[in-house]
């Protein structure tokens, strides 16, 4: 296979979506990916590897090593990114491996508790309340952005322009691991919990509101 075909196999239909992993994620996960694909590297083996990795993150977090694990969630998340290119990269796609984005969530949620769970040693139970806020906030604005997928057939980050601008911005992982590491940086670890929930809040209220009105959109269309 040519080396430009390959290149463009490597990329979702819709692209990269968080300013992370567009602009430095993106590099590097096609440069190890290219040099993966001659290899006997299966994309399975590489979410086990992405998972067994998240969760030493976890166990960092809770254990208190907070800089090591946020500089480690960094890592998850250009591995992260590796096994759907090398999968598409060997059109080795299949319906079993869009569990992975199920595994993400697991993981992402273990972070927010473990982080929470350090904290509230020291901090009482406020870190416990943001991070459970914070989780509920993801999983409604997840959902929200999976159910308008599968009735409109397009993700909702790249059905109009606005949701084109958003998406860069909107509450993902990988923006969430910037939260984290400039709280550690600063001196003020909690703060980071606090922040991601007021992210996760803005992303669920416009998720809402334009799956929302896209979808109604939709009905009316439907009914002329």
């Amino acid at each position: 296979m040519e080396r430009a075909e390959l290149e463009r196999r490597l990329e979702k239909a819709k692209g990269a979506s968080d300013l992370l992993a567009y602009y430095v994620h993106r590099p590097i996960e096609n440069w190890i990916v290219l040099r993966l694909v001659d290899t006997p590297v299966t994309p399975n083996q590489l979410t086990l590897l992405t998972n067994a990795v998240a969760y030493v993150v976890t166990a960092l977090f809770y254990l208190g090593h907070l800089l090591p694990g946020s500089v480690l969630s960094f890592v998850v998340g250009i591995l992260d990114g590796l096994d759907g290119k090398l999968a598409r990269a060997k059109d080795m796609m299949t319906k079993l491996g869009k569990l992975e984005h199920a595994l993400d969530l697991l993981y992402e949620f273990s972070w927010l508790a473990a982080l929470a769970l350090y904290l509230s040693r020291s901090g009482g139970p406020e870190p416990l309340a943001y991070a459970m806020a914070a989780i509920v906030l993801i999983a409604f604005y997840r959902y929200c952005y999976d159910i308008f997928g599968k009735m409109m057939g397009v993700s909702l980050d790249i059905y109009g322009p606005f949701e084109r601008v958003f998406r860069r911005v909107a509450g993902r992982r990988n923006l969430y691991n910037v939260h984290i590491l400039a709280a550690i940086l600063l001196g003020v670890p909690a703060i980071a919990l606090k922040t991601i929930t007021i992210h996760a809040a803005i992303t669920a209220v416009v998720y809402a509101w334009r799956a929302a009105t896209h979808l109604h959109v939709a009905d009316v269309a439907g009914m002329r």
